[in-house]
């Protein structure tokens, strides 16, 4: 039978070129297999330089791994600095400037915080004079225990040669005598009648002694008596107001506003930072309440109304020696708001 898979199906071809080789059995050829038929795959192009892009990858990846980490670590260390670190230490707020002295030596002079306890002690009469509703002595000055006070061994009362509880200074300046404790011998001690507002020089007020005058501030709307002979200046306006004396010891009044009606108690503790108010620094006058500071030589005051905090400040300046507490105290008795 006829197959016509045999016409297409090619046979091998014998290579008669090959000559013979010596030793064979007889064959006069190997017979050689065309290949012309054997599929040779070749990797393509493309995938030949796929291992480059593996590498750097790879190297890629490493970059990004390091760079989240060191981000990482910035962050820790940027959040513990915030959780832990030391806060600055608050500062204190102090009240506004109250003692500057009157010229420019004394600019710089510190605000003299000092306790002076005893230092301006009087003896009550058994009988007041005709105005019995003065007081007869002056509060306390001791700083009370537990809070922070200057000792009071710098700070000295001066020369009092007659143990009336005036100074010599205060008496030469009202012009009572220094070696009587009464010059007008009406049965009072002269420093006992000054801090009630009498005249220890005669049998009258303290505002009939011609060495002793009238201060009134129309501006804020306050008077105290203050000694005639002693310089009056005003430092910027009618706010800060210096009485000197010709040794350069001063008595200031300033005025301060107090826009949140803030109560004294309140204000003093803020501004002087003491826990609380001692009830023997507390003084009152006809229409206002104050507060003295410890050392006794700054009074703090105020109204019903609040607007103002009025700070009364003896300063001494470069001396040591307080030639005017009672002076001091004479003005505190006599200030008055209007």
């Amino acid at each position: 039978m006829f197959n016509m898979l045999n016409i297409i199906r090619k046979k091998p071809v014998e290579n008669s070129q090959t000559p013979d080789v010596p030793g064979t059995s007889g064959v006069s050829g190997e017979k050689q297999i065309n290949l012309d038929k054997i599929a040779i795959h070749a990797m393509p192009e493309h995938f030949r330089h796929q291992t480059a892009k593996v590498k750097s990858a790879k190297t890629a990846g490493i970059v990004i791994i390091a760079g989240g980490g060191f981000l990482l670590i910035a962050a820790s260390l940027g959040l513990y600095y915030y959780l832990f670190r030391t806060p600055a230490p608050a500062v204190q707020s102090q009240p506004a400037a109250l003692n500057s002295a009157p010229d420019d030596q004394n600019q710089n002079q510190p605000a003299v915080e000092q306790n002076t306890a005893g230092l301006a002690t009087t003896t009550e009469p058994a009988t007041l004079p005709a105005d019995n509703d003065l007081a007869a002595s002056t509060a306390s000055t001791t700083s009370p225990a537990g809070e922070p006070g200057m000792s009071g061994d710098s700070l000295k009362s001066g020369l009092d040669s007659d143990n009336d509880s005036l100074t010599d200074a205060e008496e030469d300046l009202l012009g009572a005598a220094t070696s009587t404790p009464d010059t007008d011998g009406d049965g009072y001690p002269d420093g006992t009648e000054l801090i009630n507002l009498y005249d220890p020089a005669s049998q009258g007020k303290l505002t009939d002694n011609p060495h002793i005058a009238l201060y009134e501030n129309k501006t804020f709307n306050y008077g105290a008596l203050y000694p005639k002979v002693w310089e009056q200046s005003s430092n910027g306006g009618d706010d800060s107001v210096m009485f000197k004396s010709a040794d350069n010891q001063f008595i200031q009044i300033v005025v301060q506003p107090n826009p949140d009606k803030q109560p004294l108690d309140q204000w003093y503790i803020d501004q002087l930072g003491v826990a609380s108010v001692s009830e023997a620094n507390r003084a009152a006058g006809a229409n206002w309440q104050g507060i003295k500071s410890l050392d006794g030589l700054t009074l703090y005051l105020t109204d019903s109304r609040q607007n103002y905090i009025f700070s009364l400040t003896y300063n001494p300046t470069e001396s040591n020696i307080l030639e005017y507490i009672d002076i001091f105290q004479m003005m505190i008795k006599s200030f008055a708001l209007k």
